[in-house]
């Protein structure tokens, strides 16, 4: 081919990508859920634009700091008769972005915060629901480790029967290859005869609903479930002394054996119920790793297992993975209401809202109606447990040769803080206390990295950073509430 030929052809080629490029939607073309297709290349990245990330290396300075620093030692602040909670703010130090009453109502968390005051006599859970941000105990952890050591408790919390797509640092966790989960996140399952999920949105089975509804002579099956020590896991995290089995649906006898350094120690049937129970068992020491089996001709439905203590804070690591968090009104009332009996949770945080960023609109009055209907669902279903609306996080797009944020990252976070308002629930701006318009990109490329190349998930170091924000601002609100209640025990007293 004539070298003329060839130029024609490239100019050719080039003028096609050109044109592609001017008519490709600036904002893309949605396929599916979760995938955008993007036409990178267009004659505008011909020009090398300069743009501004955030400056977020006070919010680090200040935070990483403490998150490389061990908590106050309760104890000894107990043997000096040192006010710990006013120990813990001098310790702080840093800068706390604060919680948000968007109804005014400056009381809507003193529920939690009373119950955190007696968390040295009971168990008092934090139920800490959100996406894929929260995956792998990347935040949750973090936060719980603040919380028992401040305050007591400890163990993972409630974990399901299956072990979570992203591995967890907090616990190693493994089951036989028989168990299936269903999930209230997942797409409607038409086999599933029910919508009882429980509280953590999905149960496991180690037989299948489609087997059992043939009505089939079948032999017994098996199926384990164990936990072992984490290497990477905070010393509170290791340390419970008390696991409970939630299961219902249990139309046939079941038996359950427990088992430590492969040593029986529990022997136990599960009621046949359609009901929503519990089965409980205390360690006379504290377990370096143990199983637990069971076997049956028909799986009941397993909705978790905790691992706790028998006073202080759980905090429960519940990652919807995919949700926009929306799907709580699709979680049956009754049981749902019933396991959550059990718990005596006294805060829940709902995290979400980066799934919701692909699908860009004018508005989000949509989704703040939706989120509205989803929290008051919550508040029905716990009705003496306060609500903490966390805004999503900023998340970035490439342009050429940078990054930047999506355009309608702060439309959402609006419509979350109009349905904390509507539902007179606590606020926390996670966009803004990261630094605000184009700070991801400043978290993904500080050293070392704080947040993964997607540009819209934390690491675990940036999530560590996050939840001691988080802390942060709870404790400030706690410090408050104490200082509240002790001026009104004083007015009583004259």
């Amino acid at each position: 081919m004539k070298p003329q030929k060839i130029l024609y052809f490239l100019v050719l080629i080039a003028s096609l990508a050109a044109g592609i490029a001017l008519l490709f939607p600036k904002n893309g073309i949605a396929i599916g859920d979760n995938i955008t297709l993007n036409f990178h290349w267009s004659p505008k990245n011909l020009v090398q634009k300069d743009i501004q990330y955030a400056d977020i290396s006070e919010i680090i300075d200040e935070n990483q700091a403490l998150v490389t620093e061990d908590s106050i030692d309760l104890e000894e602040l107990i043997e000096d008769k040192i006010d710990t909670i006013r120990a813990v703010a001098k310790k702080l130090n840093a800068k706390i972005y604060p919680i948000e009453y968007p109804s005014g109502d400056t009381s809507i968390l003193n529920g939690f915060f009373s119950k955190l005051s007696q968390s040295r006599k009971k168990r008092v859970r934090i139920l800490h629901y959100g996406d894929s941000q929260i995956e792998g105990d990347r935040i949750t952890g973090y936060l719980r480790n603040r919380f028992q050591k401040q305050f007591g408790g400890s163990g993972p919390g409630l974990v399901p029967a299956l072990p979570a797509r992203a591995e967890s640092a907090s616990i190693i966790h493994s089951a036989t290859k028989n168990w299936q989960i269903h999930a209230v996140y997942y797409k409607k399952d038409t086999i599933l005869p029910h919508r009882k999920f429980g509280v953590l949105g999905s149960f496991g089975r180690f037989t299948n609903y489609k087997d059992d509804s043939l009505g089939l002579e079948k032999q017994s099956q098996s199926a384990s479930i164990e936990f072992n020590r984490s290497g990477m896991a905070y010393s509170s995290v290791n340390k419970f002394t008390k696991c409970r089995v939630f299961y219902g649906h249990s139309n046939e006898n079941t038996i359950v054996k427990g088992f430590v350094n492969d040593s029986l120690i529990w022997f136990d049937a599960l009621d046949t119920t359609q009901n929503t129970q519990r089965i409980q068992w205390d360690f006379d020491f504290v377990p370096k790793d143990f199983r637990i089996e069971f076997e049956g001709v028909k799986s009941p439905d397993i909705y978790g297992i905790a691992l706790d203590a028998s006073a202080g804070i759980a905090v429960d690591n519940l990652p919807f993975r995919g949700s926009s968090g929306t799907e709580f009104t699709k979680i049956e009332y009754k049981q749902f209401k019933r396991m959550g009996s059990f718990l005596n949770s006294g805060l829940i945080i709902l995290e979400f809202g980066v799934n919701v960023v692909p699908h860009q609109v004018k508005n989000y009055n949509f989704y703040e109606r939706a989120l509205t209907r989803q929290i008051k669902y919550l508040q029905y279903v716990f009705p003496q447990t306060s609500i903490l609306i966390i805004g999503l996080s900023d998340m970035s797009r490439r342009k050429g040769n940078y990054y930047e944020s999506y355009p309608n990252i702060e439309k959402i976070r609006d419509a979350q803080r109009n349905a904390a308002k509507n539902t007179n629930c606590a606020f926390w701006d996670m966009y803004a206390a990261m630094g605000g318009v184009n700070s991801m990109p400043s978290w993904v490329f500080a050293q070392p990295p704080l947040a993964g190349k997607d540009f819209t998930h934390f690491n675990r170091r940036g999530g560590h950073i996050i939840a001691q924000m988080l802390y942060n601002a709870l404790i400030m609100e706690y410090q408050k509430y104490g200082k509240t209640k002790d001026n009104q025990s004083l007015s009583i007293n004259k």
